[in-house]
């Protein structure tokens, strides 16, 4: 068995991994949210954004994120290879009239650990809308 076989995520890790992130950005629990990830993570949200590097850069961005999303809902099963994990998801932000919904689809890399080293957020303003009551 090769190294990179060894370290592969199981369906159920990776639908594990992908259901708590989001239901740590909607309970707005930033720490959860921030326990998935190795400590020297990227992230890139949108895909073609400045790259956030490490705890702190991590820790600015998903404050935001909890204290912004009201709803996460993942759309279909988490997609895996290897230590790659594709999902769709719908996330409503705000409250009220004035809430929005974004189409988004995030892709983990983990690493040997199980936590996300990288993770890039494919979405763009064609994927937003008013909320839909």
């Amino acid at each position: 068995m090769s190294v990179a076989a060894a370290q592969a995520l199981s369906a159920d890790a990776a639908i594990k991994l992908c259901d708590a992130y989001l239901d740590g950005l909607t309970r707005g629990d930033l720490e959860s949210v921030l326990a998935l990830f190795a400590e020297d993570a990227t992230i890139e949200d949108p895909v073609g954004t400045e790259i956030k590097r490490g705890a702190e850069a991590l820790r600015a961005f998903y404050q935001i994120a909890c204290d912004s999303i009201t709803e996460a809902v993942r759309q279909g099963p988490p997609r895996v290879a290897g230590t790659h994990v594709a999902f769709a998801f719908m996330a409503t932000i705000g409250s009220g009239p004035d809430a929005m919904q974004i189409d988004i689809i995030d892709i983990f890399e983990c690493d040997a650990a199980g936590k996300v080293a990288a993770m890039r957020a494919y979405w763009g303003p064609e994927n937003m809308r008013a909320h839909s009551a």
